[in-house]
């Protein structure tokens, strides 16, 4: 819709059968297409489901004193999602991954000398 158009449908000057979106209704458009759909609320439930995969794995960190290995995380999710999720970690420094395979939310301080060398 353009412009003009979204002006006369607001002013109520020129009548439409799409309706616009108001206020909390723009959060939930997730592709953007001025529309609430399915693919918007699937969108939802996969950001949803990342984010709670993310909180477990920090939670089961912290439990385990700040470093954990593998086999502690195997019931939080399937292992491929549970991989994609641990990378994205590591991309955002969330985590870090040992050369032993732990994951810690700190640098190991071993790592930390190596690289400050």
């Amino acid at each position: 819709m353009k412009w003009k158009e979204v002006l006369k449908a607001h002013c109520g000057t020129q009548k439409t059968d799409e309706k616009m979106l108001y206020g909390g209704q723009k959060k939930l458009d997730k592709d953007k297409d001025g529309k609430i759909t399915g693919k918007d609320f699937a969108m939802l439930r996969r950001e949803k489901v990342k984010k709670n995969i993310e909180e477990e794995i920090l939670e089961e960190v912290e439990d385990e004193g700040g470093a954990l290995g593998m086999k502690n995380l195997k019931d939080i999710a399937d292992k491929k999602k549970l991989k994609e999720t641990l990378s994205s970690m590591e991309d955002r420094k969330i985590i870090f991954e040992h050369e032993d395979g732990d994951f810690y939310t700190h640098k190991p301080k071993r790592e930390q000398k190596k690289r400050d060398d």
